[in-house]
């Protein structure tokens, strides 16, 4: 069952089992899926090329990205034991690997770096010479972020746990921890998520706003003039503005395409605001986008997911709509 707008590239297998993709898929050249009882895909994953996908039940959420050359499944992944479920805004970087022999729960927003490795089972030499043998599930919880590490059967990964690039996790990782090493151990507990300050995080939008700047100018070949003052930031092009705002509450210049970038705002104000032909709201604090979609605004949203920061819209005949989540 294929989605609207799911596009299949070149030479890409699927066997299946229930193979159902949701709208705007993109499964890249040469993919090769096989799953012998379902996989779901939700709406706007995308499979990198030359990826493999294999096991007995899959069930992905929405907006996976993987690169190329990613493989889920591994030994023993077509049995009765083998599933995956994973959330949103999963990120699977390049050369990653998860072993699918038993159940691996990963939770929303978590990202897993290039060449990180997952696995549920490990075992060669015979169990009756006394050599090691495992198999376990693995669960990741929400908003962990994992880059070129190996996670062994049994592991439990807490929510918002960051994990040190070429660490080896053979222990559970308590919430929000940062862990790192061979073995991987804590090094600071409770260290995510952590509160900035409104100093830091004035900061990080000043710096946001002129690579922004010069990326946008690129972008739409249009010059763009970077401003800042004590309560917000500004580019300036010339049929549009760009604004970082404390808090968004009018007016709005309907001669001018206006991007909004709101700290919080007044909900109602908001949506009154966001039916103007020529405004866009990123509200920060609600995570939604409002008003009108366009290249340049996806543009905007695309340089914002760099950091982190994602939101909950998606673009609707030239609108940004709520997540549909059926």
């Amino acid at each position: 069952e294929l989605g609207p707008n799911t596009a299949i590239d070149r030479s890409v297998l699927m066997q299946g089992g229930e193979l159902i993709l949701g709208p705007n898929c993109r499964i890249g050249t040469g993919v090769t899926i096989r799953v012998k009882r379902r996989l779901q895909l939700g709406p706007r994953c995308q499979i990198g090329s030359d990826s493999v996908v294999e096991g007995h039940h899959i069930r992905i959420g929405r907006e996976l990205w993987t690169g190329p050359h990613v493989r889920i499944g591994g030994g023993s992944c077509f049995e009765v034991q083998s599933e995956l479920v994973m959330g949103y805004w999963c990120h699977l970087g390049m050369g990653t690997f998860i072993n699918t022999a038993r159940r691996v729960t990963i939770g929303n927003e978590v990202g897993i770096g290039t060449g990180s490795a997952i696995y549920t089972h490990g075992a060669y030499q015979s169990v009756l010479n006394g050599y090691p043998a495992a198999f376990a599930p693995v669960e990741i919880e929400d908003n962990c972020w994992i880059p070129g590490a190996v996670v062994n059967p049994g592991v439990k990964i807490g929510r918002g746990a960051v994990i040190g690039v070429g660490s080896v996790v053979t222990k559970d990782v308590p919430v929000g921890a940062l862990a790192a090493g061979i073995p991987c151990r804590v090094i600071k507990d409770n260290a995510f998520p952590r509160v900035l300050s409104a100093e830091d995080r004035q900061g990080f939008f000043r710096n946001f706003m002129r690579t922004a700047a010069d990326v946008l100018a690129d972008f739409t070949g249009s010059p763009a003039k970077y401003k800042e003052n004590e309560r917000s930031t500004t580019i300036e092009q010339t049929d549009r503005t760009v604004f970082f705002l404390e808090e968004f509450s009018g007016p709005v210049d309907e001669n001018r395409h206006l991007i909004v970038i709101a700290q919080r705002g007044n909900p109602g104000l908001d949506l009154e605001h966001a039916k103007c032909a020529n405004l866009t709201i990123f509200s920060l604090g609600a995570r939604r986008i409002l008003g009108r979609a366009d290249p340049v605004t996806e543009k905007v949203r695309d340089l914002l997911r760099r950091y982190g920061i994602r939101f909950m819209s998606e673009s609707v005949d030239g609108r940004y709509e709520k997540w549909n989540q059926k």
